[in-house]
């Protein structure tokens, strides 16, 4: 592939040439009905596409290895195209490798004489949806070519939302940039960093901070509730001991309300409750400028 700069009436636009991904010795695939067997997933098409959909529930991508490919296949989407076995293999595996618990589901499928066409979609976890189509072919019982089509931006979009923009970032970063192995036009090295920058900068736009937080006392806890605010993934619970002083982060829920049960009996707390719009973390969050103002409580 190759890149420069194209002016047309005062305004500067790239110009991509992208090369011919298929080999001079490359063949799409055979009839179905003679090479789509494979004691991995059976004999036929519907076979196949039970396979297909197996995998994608339950996550385990074992199965899909370069032993699965032709030695010259290709596999072929709107971020790129990948040449070969180990190739085609590497970045479905790179996928899992950021995105562990990435899930998916057939939704139809259908055939003609040399083709399988796979309508699946992501899981859907939260509001986001992405469909895809994957077009498969065959040789000798293996898979020669993968077309997968799909919207770009609702895929990153999808991945964000479910498992935070930097885990995009990082696999932006390792099969695009280092790697080297991306030839999708939309990861030119020139563009790539513009496109990240836009893709999310939703994210950094704070939500409003719940308004009625109020503190009850328990047996050796503090029950929190708050009212709800629109957008919100999850809500970040901090505590501290002085109202003015450093809030050290308790824990994080999808309701809005919580429990405190690691409290001591005699002892002042303060409590801010603020509205995240990312995935939930796995440790403390750094202070946050959206937090409300502290509800107090003497145990």
């Amino acid at each position: 592939m190759s890149e420069g700069m194209s002016s047309v009436n005062g305004v500067t636009a790239p110009v991509v040439i992208v090369p011919n991904p298929f080999p001079t010795d490359f063949s799409l695939g055979g009839p179905l009905d003679t090479n789509v067997a494979n004691p991995r997933w059976g004999k036929t098409p519907e076979d196949y596409v039970k396979w297909f959909n197996g995998l994608w529930h339950t996550g385990d991508p074992s199965a899909w290895g370069p032993e699965v490919f032709t030695p010259n296949a290709i596999m072929l989407d709107a971020a790129g195209t990948s040449t070969g076995a180990d190739a085609a293999a590497s970045d479905f595996l790179l996928l899992f490798k950021y995105f562990p618990n990435l899930r998916g589901e057939v939704m139809s499928w259908s055939r003609n004489e040399n083709e399988i066409f796979i309508n699946w979609r992501f899981v859907v976890t939260k509001k986001r949806e992405c469909p895809v189509i994957d077009k498969f072919s065959f040789q000798n019982g293996l898979v020669s070519y993968r077309e997968a089509y799909f919207d770009t931006v609702m895929l990153l979009g999808y991945l964000a939302e479910n498992f935070g923009s930097g885990n995009v970032v990082d696999y932006f970063m390792d099969r695009f940039v280092e790697e080297l192995g991306g030839s999708g036009v939309l990861f030119l090295p020139s563009l790539i960093g513009t496109f990240i920058q836009g893709l999310f900068f939703w994210s950094t736009v704070p939500l409003e901070p719940p308004t009625g937080l109020t503190a009850t006392p328990g047996r050796r806890s503090v029950s929190l509730r708050w009212n709800p605010v629109a957008g919100t993934l999850f809500y970040r619970v901090s505590r501290s001991n002085v109202i003015d002083g450093s809030y050290s982060w308790v824990g994080h829920t999808k309701d809005t309300q919580w429990v405190d049960d690691r409290v001591n009996p005699g002892a002042t707390y303060f409590y801010k409750v603020c509205a995240q719009n990312t995935v939930p973390p796995e440790g403390p969050l750094p202070p946050d400028p959206t937090l409300q103002a502290p509800a107090s409580l003497t145990i």
